[in-house]
């Protein structure tokens, strides 16, 4: 299913381009691996087949990313050494195009059908200056631009991103060529799917969604995804993006489409088949089939949190709960069946990439039925260098069964308590946690007194 999702108008002056000179790229064999990274970065090698007709010879390989990281490239073609290589997109926007066109022969039609004819002799966002065939010069607003038409385009005009190599020492013969590259606009995230099944368990399923926005197609690619996030020094130069249409292509499929390895200090996803990246197109891929897993409800109330209290769900990735892979990081939906049984959303939230054996807490959303009201009874000063705190929270249940909620209290620094209606621990220096149980249709009442150094 292709779906269009937006379209971006370029809204420029049109151009009336010649033919293009023909290329001597041949075109790249099929099957390019290609590596993405978590936003924006992937990694492309592939295999590339040309002439060469003398010991030195220029090559253009076309079909490359506009998001193409021309820092990064790479090309090993055999025994002939690279010499010189050069990225070339001359129309990579009409602006570019009409500055190229400086001193070549135009005709500019305006509003009302007016033509200008004559030499370019100047350009920028504002303005168009034409000298025609008796010296005068017509200035003429872009604004009001309609066309401009080349009598002849520049001489060997790029219409597409293309690598320009310089290739010495090698045989006059049909060769081939390793070129690898980084480029932007490749990116995916994982999408995570829980449906509750009664309080204690539910099923989870991963599916990853996988964007291609460089400019280009990849077709049967070997398709590879890496959890994890390498250390970049600086911003990669990137070359002009172009404007296009984006699609969304869901493919669905019976068992997991992907593998998982662990890679250096990563994770790494594999493609059991070869995929096809159609440029400005997101597809999905599955991850993980659905899968039985032990869940256990939480409700938390951090105090002072205007939004009350809050439903969170504790998962273990571990074998004996029903996970145990390496989770990549990304959005979690949360499903339940409504009294008809039909299956509504209750929320979502992120996860970081997770390791196995480690614990999920997810929060959910907010409680409805249960209700905090918290206030501060006193706040008086001992001395200088102490205040001493009173706090009491009002805990109701308006649900039909009992509930746990677990209080916890930012009280600073320093602190000690010297009173409380309820035990408790510390999460950490600054943070108390009481664990208050509230039947249902009933009220609980917490309290402390906190005194607080400085």
């Amino acid at each position: 299913m292709n779906r269009p999702i937006s379209l971006l108008t370029l809204g420029l002056t049109t151009l009336a381009l010649g033919a293009p000179p023909a290329s001597r790229a041949g075109a790249a064999p099929a099957g390019p691996a290609v590596t993405i990274y978590g936003h924006d970065l992937g990694f492309v090698s592939e295999t590339r087949a040309f002439d060469l007709r003398s010991a030195r010879d220029t090559v253009r390989l076309a079909g490359v990313p506009d998001r193409i990281d021309f820092s990064s490239v790479r090309l090993a073609a055999g025994d002939a050494r690279l010499t010189r290589l050069a990225y070339r997109y001359d129309v990579a926007g009409g602006d570019a195009l009409i500055e190229r066109a400086k001193g070549s022969r135009v005709r500019v039609t305006s509003r009302g059908d007016r033509m200008t004819e004559g030499t370019l002799v100047a350009a920028d966002e504002s303005w168009l200056v034409v000298r025609s065939d008796d010296g005068a010069l017509s200035t003429l607003a872009r604004v009001a631009v309609d066309a401009v038409a080349l009598a002849s385009p520049p001489a060997g005009i790029t219409l597409r991103p293309t690598l320009e190599a310089v290739l010495e020492g090698g045989k006059r013969c049909h060769t081939e060529a390793e070129l690898s590259y980084l480029t932007g606009g490749l990116s995916w995230s994982a999408e995570h799917t829980v449906v509750r099944r009664g309080e204690g368990a539910a099923t989870w399923s991963t599916t990853v969604t996988v964007d291609n926005q460089t400019g280009r197609e990849f077709a049967d690619a070997t398709l590879k995804l890496v959890a994890g996030e390498p250390q970049r020094a600086a911003p990669p130069p990137m070359p002009m993006a172009r404007k296009a249409v984006m699609q969304m292509d869901v493919m669905a499929g019976a068992g997991a489409d992907l593998s998982e390895q662990s890679f250096a200090e990563y994770h790494l996803y594999t493609l059991d088949r070869p995929a096809t990246l159609r440029d400005r197109e997101t597809q999905s891929l599955t991850l993980l089939d659905p899968r039985s897993v032990k869940v256990v409800p939480r409700y938390l109330y951090r105090g002072g949190d205007p939004r009350g209290v809050r439903t969170q769900l504790i998962v273990k990735n571990e074998a004996a709960a029903g996970l145990a892979v390496p989770l990549p990081g990304g959005r979690v939906r949360f499903y339940e069946a409504d009294p008809a049984g039909d299956l509504q959303f209750t929320g979502e939230t992120t996860i970081l990439h997770t390791a196995e054996g480690e614990a999920l807490t997810l929060e959910v959303g907010q409680a409805f039925d249960l209700v905090a009201e918290r206030r501060e009874i006193s706040n008086r000063r001992i001395s200088d260098r102490e205040r001493e705190v009173q706090v009491e929270i009002k805990l109701r249940n308006r649900k039909k069964s009992d509930a746990t909620i677990v209080v916890e209290e930012n009280v600073g620094g320093d602190n000690e308590v010297i009173q409380k209606t309820h035990d408790y621990t510390r999460k950490d220096a600054s943070t108390l946690t009481f664990v208050i149980p509230v039947a249902a249709g009933k009220e609980a009442v917490m309290s402390y007194t906190v005194r607080l150094r400085y």
